[in-house]
């Protein structure tokens, strides 16, 4: 390959006229260039991008100062050229201004027509009418794979190397945003590069003819990963793994690349500095449709979660009625930002939009024989063992052991550099000797067991019995299994997987040890959000009620606390005895989370350590601008332990008081000695290895003797530069002289009149000027500062094996690290309990009485609260007092428009959820009995993706209270029925309150408008009709929002009109024909006196 090449004319990053064109042709071939490497013709290390002059307000603009003063002085440069242009060109022709005219009539680089032009500019193989995926199928035939393109071999050959290595990655991986490394930039070329123009309203320009092309900043990168991310988009990245400078032409014709990054919204690792809490979870769902059971389910699911922030797995497998009642609740709770569906309907995915709008990722691969996914799970955890030695452990007792590494089921194509260098070694990866692999001990307890569960259901089942019908987590290991490869996929498997925490989430379980809240109660009571109509909000829900947490890792505990208290009267008195005794002790707890509150997300931050241990992100190079990753990391992981050991310390603060706890608990977590001794004795032997000079970490010297040789060159060097200061200090006469690092490293820095004196001697090359001083370097220091930069390169490559072996050290204390994280999680929640406890009693507080289980029903809630609306003084607060025994169930309320039926039915919802959490309730007095569900069906709303109406959402929720609601649940039903005829809706509320109260027999609060239902059940002994108390003061109605014994006479409907303001005319109207309907209410009247009578004999005859 000739040097020509490099210097093709189509080879710019920016669009020009053809008039313009061949002015900037004819000054390229008369410039001369320094060719990096042969094969990078299309280099961009040399290109400096036009101004973005055309963005919005909301452009991402570099922050270096460097990069701002290169454009100023191109300004300026481009500035003065063009005054002398403008000097010595003639008077411009007609022609020339007809030319002009045209090119400013032409699309404009943000116009929705030019980014048609560019897309019609891209290659052939990337036009509508002729893209294939890999297999050669286009977008309308089955089982076409948008992630993946067909490249014709005739049109690949044309390429140059380095767009080679760009679509060696993207044929693969087509859905995906690639951020191609180019010297200092970042570049992205072609379909991707429209993307992005239009979403951030970029400057759009052209890299040669057929490739649209804008560019990145370093510090910009982390902004578009997340932006895209959240749009749905994956983002790849690739970066140099060596500059053009130290790399020799004849190891190849263009700079090695790799695949550094595949990141998808669901496994973004690194949140940057946002300030969010909550999980970022990817969930993999399978599931298969069974025969309709006698407990009414009709499918069967596996689920699969995973968070790559913490590297929390979990997974689950469970049946489902035709409602998806379980899934929604599955949904809710883990509020998925990714979503990948195998096996599928197209009505699951409207659910699970309708509930989190997650991205979807639609998965069309088989389901494989358990023994496979096994011995494929084994594989990230099998080590080199220098001995020849087999596991014989009992922990692995039941389980196959593998004797070799077994290679991924999908071979992963991440190889950029195929053929492109004349001397390539081929790497070939046999499959290791049989001694020389081990599997870790640190192998999941919970995938050991999920193992020997397999093997000892298949002895007891026939031979040729299929493994979905006699394994009891046959759908759990295959989502899990679905998730392993796609994490393989991203390259991420050997990381979040490798070291990963493991917990299976048994929805059975759960069912018998908390309280259940399924997706409709979370939402009808508002628990975690509150639906305003224009916008959803958290604020006046409960959980902002009880969220006093001043860690990350504290709120996501509390975030589980709530969505399952506890069930259990022992874990109950347990955790409301911690919450007692801890406000008894204010100041200690104030103090305590003062000094966690600085703290970073801990949980985070220490997996994010872990992650980097051999990780694709330490491989390239650094940047000419960028930071160098290893001295990136070395901060992170000091800033680390130093939060540790701040985390630690904190618990010293209860030291005095260990022994007036009474409570095991609180003395199990504020043990400061026992807890942390071990602790601080893992960070003093960390913190051994590192020294802080010029407020960057360093290793100690003779920990990594390459490392300690590498830093002895470099301080040669440095050493060389000090004597030709002393040397030019001699020379000039003149001690004033100093180095000066601004733009340009060690430049002399010399008062202007001594060089004035002496004559400015050859040797000294002027950089800069300032006033009263010049800047100038020399042949040797610019020959050092050459041979400096080679050695920090190579310092940098040293630092990764000090890195690895570091991370790897720090992994080993994970328990103690992890057990910190646990203490210091619970120990926050429990404080965030006791400040709400305490604050409640400045108005109204009680710790509520629990009964041990039994079949005997008690609930006495006396003088209640709603405890959200303790936060708003504007509202005037009245108290409330409800109460249930064995003989009284159900509660018929009645109540006008605007009364506070609602409210009330939420009160005692919430009231429950708080007493189960352990924490005080805003009450005089409460006692009760556990409960194991509540159900809620509150409000209205339609669901437009899934087709269903409002009334037919009543329905199914409805239906879900009578197949699952049992004789310890609380049933909360507010106006069932609003949504068809009033007789209708009459006769479906009359059907549901009967079979309620006579078969199942919950604790049930039963609000309606329909009259007819008191008369209907005024004789059941078990129903008791209560009202919200109002009165009459002339044409108003008056709201007291007191619960009382009675009934409504009736609505009060208009009333509530003329309060909302509509006109008088329409409540006039209303009004007389409200007096029609009266007319016609005493003939029922009539009715309702002989259902009286009829009651009445039918009482006496029993």
């Amino acid at each position: 390959m000739s040097k020509n090449d490099d210097l093709d004319n189509d080879d710019e990053m920016f669009e020009i006229s053809k008039r313009q064109y061949k002015k900037k042709s004819n000054k390229r071939n008369r410039a001369t260039c320094k060719v990096k490497r042969d094969g990078d013709n299309d280099n961009l290390n040399n290109y400096t991008p036009e101004p973005l002059n055309e963005s919005s307000q909301f452009e991402l603009q570099p922050n270096s100062e460097d990069e701002k003063l290169n454009k100023k002085r191109q300004s300026n440069t481009t500035a003065n050229s063009k005054r002398i242009r403008q000097k010595k060109q003639p008077q411009k022709t007609q022609q020339q201004q007809q030319e002009i005219q045209q090119e400013e009539q032409q699309p404009t680089k943000g116009d929705e027509e030019y980014y048609k032009i560019a897309q019609l500019t891209l290659p052939l193989f990337m036009q509508p009418e002729n893209i294939r995926d890999s297999k050669g199928r286009r977008p309308d035939e089955p089982k076409y794979n948008p992630s993946t393109i067909y490249i014709p071999n005739d049109q690949y050959e044309k390429l140059s190397p380095m767009l080679k290595q760009y679509w060696n990655a993207k044929r693969n991986h087509f859905d995906s945003i690639l951020f191609f490394r180019c010297g200092r930039w970042i570049a992205v070329i072609y379909n991707d590069a429209i993307i992005i123009a239009k979403i951030f309203n970029r400057y759009l320009g052209f890299w040669g003819k057929d490739r649209p092309c804008l560019t990145v900043y370093d510090n910009q990168l982390p902004i578009y990963q997340r932006s895209l991310l959240e749009k749905g988009y994956k983002v790849m990245i690739i970066e140099q793994m060596e500059k053009a400078e130290l790399a020799s032409k004849e190891d190849g014709k263009v700079i090695k690349r790799e695949i550094t990054q595949m990141i998808s919204r669901g496994t973004l690792q690194d949140l940057g500095e946002t300030d969010s809490y909550e999980q970022r979870n990817l969930l993999v769902l399978v599931y298969q449709k069974i025969p309709l059971n006698l407990k009414g389910h009709s499918y069967i699911f596996g689920i699969s979660i995973v968070d790559c922030t913490t590297n929390e797995f979990c997974f689950d497998q469970f049946y489902d009625d035709a409602q998806y009642n379980r899934l929604r609740s599955v949904i809710y709770n883990t509020k998925p930002v990714e979503v990948i569906l195998c096996r599928t309907s197209p009505e699951i995915e409207k659910i699970i939009k309708n509930i989190c709008n997650p991205t979807v990722v639609l998965s069309n691969k088989s389901f494989k024989d358990c023994k496979f996914i096994f011995q494929q799970l084994k594989t990230e955890y099998m080590e080199l063992s220098k001995e020849k030695t087999i596991n014989k452990q009992k922990l692995f007792d039941g389980i196959i052991i593998p004797t070799y590494k077994h290679q991924f089921e999908e071979k992963m194509e991440i190889d950029i550099n195929k053929g492109l260098f004349s001397n390539e070694k081929q790497e070939i990866r046999e499959e290791q000797i049989v001694e020389n692999y081990q599997l870790s001990q640190d192998y999941p307890n919970l995938l050991i067991e999920m193992e020997k569960q397999f093997y000892h259901e298949k002895k007891q089942s026939d031979k040729e019995d299929d493994e979905s019908n006699f394994y009891s987590y046959y759908y759990s290991i295959q989502s899990f299994y679905l998730l392993l490869c796609y994490l393989r996929q991203l390259l991420i498997s050997n990381s979040v997987y490798r070291r990963g925490k493991f917990n299976f989430l048994d929805s059975n379980f759960i069912l018998n040890t908390h309280l259940y809240l399924d997706s409709q109660t979370l939402e009808g009571l508002e628990i975690f959000n509150v639906n305003l109509q224009t916008q959803i909000t958290n604020s006046g829900s409960l959980f902002s009620y009880l969220n006093k947490c001043v860690t990350h890792s504290g709120k996501r505990l509390l975030t589980k606390w709530v969505q399952s208290p506890l069930q259990n009267y022992k874990s109950i008195i347990e955790r409301q005895q911690c919450v007692k005794e801890l406000c008894n002790f204010m100041p200690e707890c104030y103090e305590f989370q003062k000094r966690i509150k600085s703290l970073t997300d801990l949980e985070r931050a220490i997996v994010k350590c872990f992650n980097t241990i051999h990780s694709h992100k330490l491989k390239p190079v650094p940047s000419n601008k960028g930071e160098n990753i290893s001295k990136t990391k070395l901060k992170e992981i000091k800033n680390v332990l130093s939060n540790i050991r701040q985390a630690a310390e904190a618990f010293k603060i209860f030291n005095q008081n260990i022994k007036q706890f009474k409570s095991q608990k609180l003395e199990e977590i504020f043990t400061y000695k026992q807890n942390t001794h071990i602790l601080i004795q893992s960070l003093d032997e960390l913190e051994k290895y590192l020294i802080i000079e010029d407020n960057e970490p360093k290793p100690v010297q003779g920990i990594n003797p390459e490392y300690d040789q590498t830093m002895n060159k470099i301080i040669k060097i440095t050493d060389s530069f000090q004597f030709e200061l002393e040397k030019w200090k001699k020379m000039l006469e003149c001690p004033e002289i100093n180095y000066i690092h601004s733009k340009i490293r060690y430049q002399l820095e010399i008062p202007e009149k001594y060089v004035e004196i002496h004559q400015k001697p050859k040797e000294l090359i002027i950089t800069s000027k300032i006033q009263g001083f010049l800047r100038f370097q020399t042949p040797f220091i610019e020959e050092q500062l050459s041979q400096l930069r080679l050695v920090e390169d190579e310092l940098s490559q040293k630092l990764l094996t000090f890195i690895n072996e570091y991370f790897t050290k720090f992994y080993t204390y994970r328990k103690e690290f992890f057990q910190l994280i646990s203490y210091l999680s619970e120990a926050d929640c429990l404080i965030s309990l006791a400040l709400v406890s305490k604050e409640q009693q400045k108005q109204v507080s009680c710790f509520p009485k629990i009964n041990k289980d039994s079949d005997e029903r008690d609930f006495k809630l006396i003088q209640a609260y709603h405890p959200s609306l303790l936060l708003n003084r504007n509202i005037e607060q009245v108290p409330n007092t409800i109460s249930f025994t064995d003989s009284i169930d159900t509660l018929l309320l009645t109540g006008p428009n605007m009364s506070g039926k609602s409210t009330l039915l939420r009160l005692i919802g919430v009231s429950i959820i708080i007493a189960q959490i352990g924490c005080a309730v805003p009450a005089q007095q409460f006692s009760l009995t556990p409960f194991d569900r509540i159900f809620c069906r509150l409000g209205a709303s339609d669901r437009l993706l899934e087709r269903k109406s409002t009334f037919f959402i009543e329905l199914e929720e409805t239906k879900a209270i009578l197949n699952y609601s049992t004789s310890k649940s609380l049933v909360i039903i507010d106006e069932l029925g609003r949504g068809t005829s009033t007789y209708d809706g009459v006769a479906l509320a009359s059907a549901v309150l009967k079979f309620l109260s006579e078969k199942v027999k919950p604790i049930t609060l039963f609000a309606t408008h329909y009259n007819i239902l008191l008369d209907e059940f005024e004789l059941y002994k078990n129903i008791k009709q209560c009202v919200m108390l109002y009165y009459r003061e002339n044409d108003s109605v008056i709201f007291k929002y007191k619960l009382v014994e009675g009934v409504a006479e009736k609505s009060f409907a208009i009333n509530v009109a003329q309060l909302a303001g509509i006109q008088e005319e329409v409540i006039r109207k209303a009004k007389q024909m409200q007096l029609k309907i009266t007319k016609e209410e005493s003939k029922i009247n009539k009715n309702r006196e002989i259902l009286k009578k009829f009651n009445q004999i039918i009482t006496q005859l029993q």
